[in-house]
């Protein structure tokens, strides 16, 4: 291997290199050539998840290498994305249940006026591509990666439309992105782990009729947010009034997510609980009555200042007692993961920072960031779910031992071995400036990006000493 591509020996050897190896390895590229260099940026990648093209390649020669990579003809974003999906379905085997959480996101690229291919956002003449993510999550949280990824630019003919929306069928409209996701995912499933249930966690865009129609033709679950007062079967006609008219099923404390300018806290809830039947009007053809369970969850008295909870939640598991009713709410609570992975793959890899020239290319550069931003949420999860867990899954032994020279200002004493995956995290957290006081837990994933950048630039600076 040419020095450009930097060293790989087995001193020295990235874990990153060993990853990016397991998820690119079968890509189906024409070349084998292709998909050496594929696996070498992901790897590269991984290493410098916020740096631009030339920064992060290491070389002039890499830089290049890499340019030439992402403009050939040969190379598209579905290469990539075809094997990752496929690595992370290989990790349900083994699983009973998995979530697979959807939500979309906005890419802005404001200042790409001349990149081919880009559409518009919220009606706003601003250059954007949109990406829907289906994530794949354990019941314990931790993120397994992605099943599906639609990228698309919106023309700006598109807005406008919203008057005649009702008289299109679903397929014709941007909320099918939905249906395909689970669809997608549940052929996915089929084709490495056909006895694990899926589990699809939504916010309120995707309560449509259809949607919860298709997880059951599925044989699949789903929770999904209220985004409208229903008409249901029954005396109280609408969900709303329906589920007022129960009792408390379940008083309890829940960790609320935190949201941008929010801290994390906690709220003592109240939850109800029923069985409806969605009888959809005559002028839907394509739909049927559909009998779904719904929890109600809200705050009776929240802090001052901030907006109380009121989580009204469509599913299709029973909800009939407390533990079952409270289950829901903490499926749903596994939502916020998709968040924390759109928020890695913009801050931390910093994707809407390209100057690439087309939106093709663009889309090659977030399938490469979408991996890697999955791979940096796992390594907090391990440190706080498996804190024994050794870090030189994740660490090169050159890795451990600067990071741990750096942190304690000190040789590293002989015989001292590496550090565990907890460990680790709170010194890389250090790094990107995580106090580490008792009270501050464990660094999130904004100090553990940051952190991990400075410890490969003291990497770096290690291997030039020597």
């Amino acid at each position: 291997m040419s020095q450009e591509q930097g060293p790989h020996n087995s001193r020295t050897r990235n874990q990153g290199t060993v990853w990016a190896t397991a998820v690119l390895g079968r890509a189906p590229f024409p070349d084998h050539r292709l998909r050496l260099r594929a696996i070498e940026i992901l790897a590269q990648k991984a290493k410098r998840p916020g740096d631009s093209i030339p920064q992060g390649a290491g070389s002039p020669a890499a830089a290049k290498a890499t340019y030439r990579f992402v403009e050939n003809k040969r190379v598209s974003a579905k290469l990539l994305w075809a094997p990752l999906h496929e690595h992370t379905a290989r990790s349900l085997r083994g699983l009973d249940r998995a979530l697979t959480i959807q939500d979309t996101t906005f890419i802005n690229l404001p200042t790409l006026e001349a990149t081919e291919g880009l559409g518009t956002v919220n009606g706003k003449a601003e250059e954007a591509l949109l990406m829907h993510s289906v994530l794949a999550v354990r019941p314990d949280g931790h993120i397994l990666g992605m099943l599906d990824n639609q990228v698309w630019a919106r023309p700006p003919e598109e807005f406008g439309k919203a008057k005649d929306r009702k008289s299109r069928p679903i397929e014709e409209k941007e909320s099918s992105k939905w249906l395909r996701g689970m669809v997608r995912a549940a052929e996915l499933r089929d084709r490495f782990s056909p006895g694990t249930r899926l589990l699809h966690v939504c916010d309120r865009e995707a309560d449509i009729h259809e949607v919860f129609q298709k997880a059951i033709e599925l044989g699949d679950d789903a929770i999904i947010r209220c985004a409208r007062d229903r008409k249901v079967e029954g005396e109280w006609g609408y969900v709303r009034a329906t589920l007022a008219a129960q009792p408390v099923l379940a008083l309890a404390r829940i960790e609320v997510p935190r949201k941008k300018g929010e801290r994390k806290r906690w709220a003592a809830i109240e939850t109800r609980s029923a069985t409806v039947t969605l009888d959809p009007p005559a002028k839907y053809p394509g739909r049927r009555p559909l009998v779904l369970s719904v929890v109600w969850v809200t705050e009776p008295v929240a802090p001052e200042g901030v907006e109380p909870l009121d989580w009204m939640l469509w599913t299709t598991l029973p909800v009939g007692t407390v533990e079952e009713a409270l289950g829901v709410v903490e499926y749903y609570r596994r939502r916020w993961r998709i968040e924390d992975f759109h928020r890695t793959l913009k801050e931390g890899c910093r994707v809407e920072r390209t100057q690439l020239k087309t939106a093709a290319r663009i889309e090659t550069l977030v399938a490469y960031s979408s991996a890697v931003a999955v791979r940096l949420l796992q390594i907090t999860h391990w440190a706080r779910t498996e804190p024994t867990r050794p870090c030189t899954e994740v660490l090169s032994d050159d890795e451990w031992r600067v990071l741990w020279a750096r942190i304690h200002n000190a040789r590293l004493p002989e015989g001292e071995g590496p550090p565990t995956m907890r460990e680790a995290v709170k010194m890389i957290g250090r790094l990107g400036g995580h106090l580490g006081r008792k009270s501050d837990g464990l660094p999130g994933v904004r100090s553990l990006w940051k952190g991990w950048y400075v410890l490969q630039l003291l990497v770096e600076g290690y291997h030039i000493r020597i």
